[in-house]
């Protein structure tokens, strides 16, 4: 087994939008990096690249596949974000309601394409012979954001909702028994900083990514990947740096806790698979539920200045992109690609796409016939958010991540290219 790992900046110009698309950045506090790992068995290559950004759509993500196996012949390339809401998106086809690209903004999405798959080519050429160990260890930096009451799920900490309680580890050692590189996944939103600053950065990842430097040294390559973290909030949501920071190198403690105690794998070849499906969305609302909402909407945010006047505008727009979508009754569904990696039975490393609810996660550890799982949401895109059967049927009530039309006037799917939330029986699906 051969493996190596390489990383770029990929920091955006002052000024870019962050996850929210109603605040720009006025400064950096933290530079933000595309990390890749590339993995080599003598016949199978693997690249996992983890990209300091908020999410990556699917036309983005296709692209730099598309160039990395180009660049370097590498045909399996997972692309994870890890959803920093201190970071920029990463869009191939710009959308209400993150709306037009600024110049500087599309040159910088030009350029870290190339950016990523440089990091990758320069890991390619670097490989050395080493071991790859797997680990976990205890970890929680957030709750589940999930409350559900009468009238419906509000979001707010829920001590007693479903999260992922570990974190994950996949390190390479060179034969002199040194650290080349540590693939860490950890599910939760990295919102600790959030809106309470505009400068860029990557919140509590990138704190525990200084924590493992602080005992491993600087030559190696920590690498952060979000796992099914969309119904998890980094806690204290709005914290700032300073929590972030706390929770950062409490993640940070929980890896080298995981390396020290880690396996060696002894398989030495990959087996890896791939499926995509379409998630079928809900029927589009009628004409007069959409003017509901409408209504619901400048009631509660008309003269607010909440986004400002841009984000007022894409909203109104939206609602015209409903509108049509329910005139056409268009028939709507989302794409879905799932990637496994596998050494013999030891270890799995399942990847998926959009915004995945923990309960996926929790749901592959429990069924899935391996020692050691690893799983990624965030991967190859990000579209939608996907909630499981007992949230979708919710209906009206299923709050921010899951809640239909016309109620949830502020479902997550309104924000996305979709539109439309998904239907009850994508669980079943996946």
């Amino acid at each position: 087994m051969k493996a190596a790992a390489a990383t770029r900046d990929i920091t955006p110009p002052v000024g870019s939008r962050l996850a929210d698309h109603t605040r720009h950045s006025t400064g950096v506090h933290d530079p933000l990096f595309a990390r890749a790992l590339v993995l080599d068995d003598g016949e199978t290559s693997v690249a996992i690249a983890c990209l300091d950004l908020a999410i990556a759509d699917f036309t983005f993500c296709d692209r730099v596949a598309e160039m990395i196996q180009d660049r370097t012949g590498i045909a399996l390339a997972l692309l994870n974000t890890t959803h920093s809401h201190s970071a920029p998106f990463a869009m191939g086809v710009p959308y209400v309601p993150f709306g037009q690209m600024d110049p500087p903004e599309e040159k910088w999405m030009t350029e870290i394409k190339t950016s990523i798959v440089d990091a990758v080519e320069e890991a390619r050429s670097n490989m050395t012979s080493v071991t790859l160990h797997a680990g976990r260890a205890p970890a929680q930096v957030g709750f589940n954001r999930r409350v559900e009451k009468e009238d419906g799920v509000t979001m707010d900490d829920n001590p007693d909702g479903a999260v992922v309680p570990w974190v994950n580890v996949l390190h390479a050692r060179s034969p002199d028994g040194r650290d080349i590189a540590v693939l860490f996944e950890h599910a939760s939103h990295p919102v600790i900083v959030h809106a309470s600053s505009s400068l860029t950065g990557t919140d509590y990842a990138g704190y525990a990514v200084a924590r493992i430097h602080e005992e491993l040294g600087e030559d190696v390559v920590p690498i952060f990947a979000q796992g099914c973290g969309s119904n998890i909030n980094g806690h204290p949501l709005l914290g700032g740096h300073e929590k972030a920071e706390a929770a950062g190198r409490k993640l940070g403690d929980a890896v080298l806790k995981a390396i020290s105690e880690s396996k060696p794998i002894t398989a030495d070849k990959f087996r890896t698979a791939c499926t995509q499906v379409m998630l079928p969305c809900q029927d589009p609302p009628s004409i007069e539920q959409i003017d509901q909402m409408q209504a619901k909407y400048e009631e509660a945010y008309a003269g607010s200045g909440y986004g400002g006047e841009g984000y007022h505008e894409a909203m109104l727009e939206t609602f015209e992109i409903l509108k049509d979508i329910s005139r056409r009754n268009e028939k709507r569904a989302l794409r879905f690609d799932v990637h496994a990696v596998m050494l013999g039975g030891e270890w799995c490393l399942v990847t998926m796409p959009h915004e995945m609810f923990c309960e996926y996660e929790l749901w592959v550890d429990e069924t899935a016939p391996f020692d050691t799982t690893m799983t990624f949401g965030y991967t190859n895109g990000c579209e939608s958010y996907v909630a499981n059967d007992e949230a979708l049927a919710l209906g009206q009530r299923g709050g921010y991540e899951a809640g239909a039309y016309p109620a949830a006037w502020y479902a997550a799917a309104r924000g996305y290219q979709i539109r439309l939330p998904l239907a009850v029986g994508t669980e079943r699906m996946i």
